[in-house]
């Protein structure tokens, strides 16, 4: 998105969703309400009276079908993932549950249920164990990651002591604690000190710690944790596979079912949705976002046809169909690069952001030049200072995220030729880092596109 273009701040649910910690006491770890309530919290009725007497319009069944298809609404039910869950109720009961230590790795790709599905099942436990949640994105360094878990237990301490203080809290504590990391490859370092001893602390006798680590990468531990075997402190492993088209299928309907039996999406239109998500990523959120863009096409439809002055107490409930979800098939699927950026962590999102800055304030082509890597880096801090969120990470760390990104197909690294730093044209050949220049692969609409969807941006779009 354009830096002049103006964006509403973000609410304070999509803020903490881009925070480094989201804290949970108890062993709940969604604070929204119970899938029993969904129904009552969008329950459709025609008017309601104010406080001074007006009427006013509740909101319809179309709105409230829009809400319970957000992202950020809770499911309904777990539908599906039958063995995972089996594996998690295992862990749960065989470590925490029993005041013991213990650890587990779960993978899988975006939308695939990991996150839903451990929090439905600690909230469903009977025991009497502490769960905190640890986003490890934001995290400037891998060794910060102690003092974000004390602090998430409540526990105040300093950053010189956080791990000594987080040793003896997993021998002493009173109540068995659970700590999941989420994107927890975000802590990758040169030597991954910081995973073998959090993985090492869980596993120790009488430890009252249990690790649960998420992150996309199916084989993040053979790469780079080879010495957890050899140390005896191995995770379990447990993979998330995409949902395939009778899972979104089921998934989709068990949402329209907790607001009203209605047929307000046709069935062929969700099993539309389910067959092309499933096909090219069985992420949910697509799915969801796909369902919700399609009602609004059909709602502003109806719009057009309603003759408001002949009939204005009579409200038509619009009906998806077919042709509604392919069109929001169309308009939010869009190319494979679209879905590498969506697939980008929020650090890397911020290297876009200020490729796009630097980029927008120059009048060379755009085209046939590469950016600086160290003029890029300098915009980088600058957009974190105006973020004000995080600190920036080190010139390293930044380099290792540009590599990321260049394996990832969503940027190239060239050498540059001669000319004026920050605009010159790059060759094929390897150079030095302080020589080198970034090049997108993909379309600078498509990364504008990627970063509106960001809510932890909006300060600063």
């Amino acid at each position: 998105m354009p830096a002049t273009r103006s964006a509403r701040a973000p609410t304070r649910r999509q803020a903490l969703a881009e925070a480094p910690i989201s804290k949970h006491t108890g062993i709940a770890l969604n604070t929204q309400r119970p899938t029993a309530s969904l129904k009552s919290t969008f329950a459709v009725t025609k008017h309601s009276t104010d406080l001074v007497g007006k009427t006013k319009p509740k909101p319809t069944l179309f709105v409230a079908t829009k809400s319970v298809l957000s992202r950020a609404t809770s499911a309904p039910q777990i539908i599906g993932r039958e063995a995972e869950q089996t594996a998690i109720r295992g862990f749960l009961c065989a470590s925490v549950e029993q005041g013991r230590g213990g650890s587990m790795y779960v993978s899988g790709n975006p939308g695939t249920g990991k996150t839903a599905c451990l929090q439905s099942l600690i909230k469903q436990s009977s025991a009497s164990f502490t769960s905190v949640l640890v986003n490890c994105v934001p995290l400037t360094q891998p060794g910060q990651v102690y003092a974000a878990i004390l602090r998430a237990l409540n526990i105040e301490t300093r950053a010189d002591t956080a791990l000594s203080e987080l040793e003896q809290h997993a021998q002493h504590a009173k109540t068995p604690f659970l700590v999941i990391l989420d994107e927890v490859d975000s802590l990758l370092g040169s030597r991954q000190e910081v995973l073998y001893r959090l993985f090492e602390l869980a596993a120790q006798p009488n430890t009252r710690l249990a690790l649960i680590g998420i992150a996309n990468a199916l084989d993040l531990t053979d790469r780079f944790l080879p010495r957890l075997q050899a140390r005896n402190c191995e995770p379990l492993l447990l993979n998330f596979n995409p949902y395939n088209v009778t899972d979104i299928t089921n998934i989709l309907q068990s949402r329209l079912d907790a607001v009203c039996t209605e047929p307000v999406i046709q069935r062929a239109a969700l099993e539309l949705c389910a067959r092309k998500v499933a096909a090219t990523s069985g992420d949910l959120r697509k799915a969801l976002d796909v369902c919700r863009h399609a009602m609004e096409l059909a709602e502003a439809e109806h719009k057009k046809r309603q003759d408001d002055k002949e009939n204005p107490n009579v409200v038509v409930m619009p009906r998806v169909s077919i042709m509604h979800v392919a069109k929001a098939l169309s308009a939010l699927s869009g190319s494979q690069a679209v879905q590498k950026l969506d697939a980008l962590n929020f650090q890397q999102k911020l290297v876009l952001y200020a490729h796009v800055q630097v980029v927008a304030s120059n009048t060379l082509d755009r085209r046939a030049l590469g950016l600086a890597v160290s003029a890029l880096y300098a915009e980088y801090r600058v957009v974190c200072g105006r973020l004000n969120m995080l600190a920036p990470v080190t010139r390293s760390e930044f380099l290792d995220l540009v590599a990321m990104m260049e394996m990832q197909g969503v940027v190239a690294v060239e050498a540059l030729k001669n000319g004026r730093r920050g605009g010159r044209r790059a060759t094929g050949c390897p150079g030095a880092a302080d020589d080198r220049a970034l090049r997108l692969l993909v379309d600078e609409s498509d990364v504008r596109r990627a970063l509106s969807n960001t809510p932890a941006l909006a300060p600063i779009l």
